[in-house]
């Protein structure tokens, strides 16, 4: 695998979280705007709630592990152009 492909899967790995989290953070913001609090799919989507955070906390873990891969692999071409010249 060379440099160029790790930083592609990177890039894919950032936008792919960026996705999952802008859908996470729709879900929380209409949540509760379509049932009233004591309906019986208050409780439904108090667990969609709560799993809409879990995701949007986790893509946010995952995103910041596709940067770190992204800046390893800047950090590596740097180093094999400082050896090459």
């Amino acid at each position: 695998m060379d440099v160029g492909s790790v930083v592609n899967q990177g890039l894919i790995g950032m936008q792919k979280s960026q996705v999952s989290m802008a859908q996470s953070a729709q879900q929380i913001a209409q949540a509760g705007t379509t049932q009233r609090a004591d309906s019986p799919q208050a409780s439904s989507q108090s667990q969609d709630l709560a799993e809409s955070l879990v995701n949007l906390r986790a893509q946010s873990q995952v995103f910041d592990s596709s940067a770190r891969v992204v800046k390893s692999a800047d950090e590596t071409i740097g180093t094999l152009l400082d050896i090459k010249a």
